[in-house]
């Protein structure tokens, strides 16, 4: 049930379920495979995302889509769900997004920017307090059997679990001295990445893929606008323009021990594509190959 998710069969699903909720007659197509299997409605208005598995139950996800709403109404740069979480008849959970143009590039400035309008947002519900362990390595304890699955040889799947518990124990020990001394913690996105950034029909940017949205430090959405533009993009002095553009306070440290952790989970998500996704494996072992010389930039994926 891990190893290769039946897209057709997913799409075929994800139109009957679309259907009785009166969204579209349309068919869907494949976007894109990650954490979830995307599709576009072939009308081009809606996108499903669908978990590989039910792993949870739907009275999270349904909670977890009203305080999306609640904070997009309270003017945070989110993109709400067009309706309440759905069950598939084989049981997966599909969620249903208005979709928007995506951005083909975003500059740094531009993503700090829009990462600092969700920080400036009041935090309003019960949401997820972003805590370094919890993230991180729950997101490893359910992906490894995805991994297993998918043949990812026993040797890397050894290095990545090595390689994220101990980054993760060094930023939990710097966040544990910092969260002592009261270090602001606002309302984040946990994922905003590039590829996560659409421009709405009024121009506007917002953000989708919302899984981890909560509460924490600034630093854990920073962390990924210094991962893409200078590990992916090798663009110069990422640091001090994050600083600049952000037009509050960053403590460098911390942001430094999350973009560790961050560098390490993302070619856990890779490695999650194993078989998948044609190259995945190749990058996979490229970036593994020239881990530690930061000059090889990793491409995209």
């Amino acid at each position: 049930m891990y190893a290769v998710p039946d897209v057709e069969r997913t799409a075929e699903l994800v139109r009957d379920t679309a259907r009785g909720l009166g969204l579209t007659s349309a068919g869907f197509g494949l976007l894109r495979l990650g954490n979830h299997v995307v599709l576009g409605s072939l009308d081009d208005k809606f996108v499903a995302r669908v978990a590989y598995t039910n792993r949870r139950p739907l009275e999270y996800h349904a909670a977890h889509h009203r305080l999306v709403e609640q904070l997009a109404a309270a003017g945070a740069p989110f993109v709400a769900p067009l309706c309440a979480p759905c069950r598939l008849s084989d049981g997966r959970v599909v969620t249903f997004w208005p979709m928007h143009s995506p951005v083909g590039q975003v500059s740094l400035e531009a993503l700090v920017e829009l990462v600092a309008q969700c920080h400036r947002v009041e935090p309003v519900g019960e949401l997820t307090v972003w805590d370094p362990s919890v993230s991180y390595l729950t997101r490893w304890a359910e992906r490894l059997p995805l991994m297993t699955a998918r043949g990812v040889p026993a040797d890397v799947c050894s290095f990545l679990e090595e390689l994220l518990h101990s980054r993760v124990g060094a930023l939990s020990d710097c966040w544990a001295i910092l969260s002592g001394e009261a270090h602001a913690q606002v309302l984040i996105h946990g994922d905003p990445w590039p590829t996560n950034v659409v421009r709405r029909d009024d121009g506007m940017l917002a953000l989708v893929d919302l899984d981890f949205v909560g509460i924490g430090p600034p630093e854990a959405d920073l962390s990924a606008a210094r991962l893409q533009f200078e590990r992916h993009d090798q663009e110069p002095r990422v640091v001090d323009r994050i600083v600049a553009a952000y037009h509050g306070e960053v403590n460098e440290q911390l942001l430094a021990r999350v973009y560790a952790a961050d560098e390490a989970i993302e070619v856990v998500w890779l490695a999650c594509l194993w078989g998948v996704v044609p190259d995945a494996d190749t990058e996979l072992m490229r970036r593994l190959d020239h881990w530690d010389d930061p000059s090889v930039p990793w491409l995209p994926f």
